[in-house]
């Protein structure tokens, strides 16, 4: 082999594991945070930072019409790292329902959130096991005291002609 075909042989060979490898690491991921795969990396083996947990209420379904007409809504559940240079790790995205009962847990293990990375999750509108007085709690780590992830809710519906949306913000409270 000359020098040339030598290199593009061990160039194509090089390709042939690392490929396998990245798909691999998507894979890893739960299917519903696969669109986030370039936001998000394994979070490091030992973490360590400041522990912090955001509470976000929102709505899987609410009463109108003077409680005699149910609009039930989708939930997208945004994590923003507002940081440019530094990862937050989340550890914990649960759905609870308005009884506090935990309806679903979203990671099975903690992700890394790079720099300035986005990632969601989504509650479909038919799904209101949430009720009336859904949340969800985020737990997270943060690299310093100062950085922290901006944590959102956008609920959205339509019942007839009517369109309806709500935001929530989440709050920081006790871990």
């Amino acid at each position: 082999m000359h020098g040339t075909s030598k290199r593009l042989a061990t160039a194509l060979v090089f390709l042939a594991l690392a490929l396998p490898a990245r798909a691999q690491q998507a894979t890893d991921l739960p299917p519903a945070l696969a669109p986030f795969a370039a936001s998000i990396e394994p979070a490091p083996a030992s973490v360590s930072g400041l522990p912090g947990r955001t509470y976000v209420p929102v709505y899987s379904s609410v009463m109108a019409m003077g409680g005699g007409t149910r609009i039930d809504f989708s939930i997208t559940l945004s994590i923003h790292n507002g940081s440019a240079t530094r990862s937050i790790v989340i550890e914990r995205i649960d759905y609870f329902d308005t009884a506090g009962k935990l309806v679903e847990a979203h990671l099975d293990r903690p992700v890394s959130l790079k720099p300035y990375g986005t990632m969601q999750v989504v509650v479909a509108q038919p799904d209101t096991r949430g009720g009336l007085g859904a949340n969800f709690v985020v737990d997270w780590t943060a690299p310093t005291a100062t950085i922290e992830p901006i944590v959102e809710a956008v609920m959205l519906a339509s019942h007839g002609t009517q369109g309806y949306s709500f935001l929530a913000t989440g709050r920081k409270v006790e871990r």
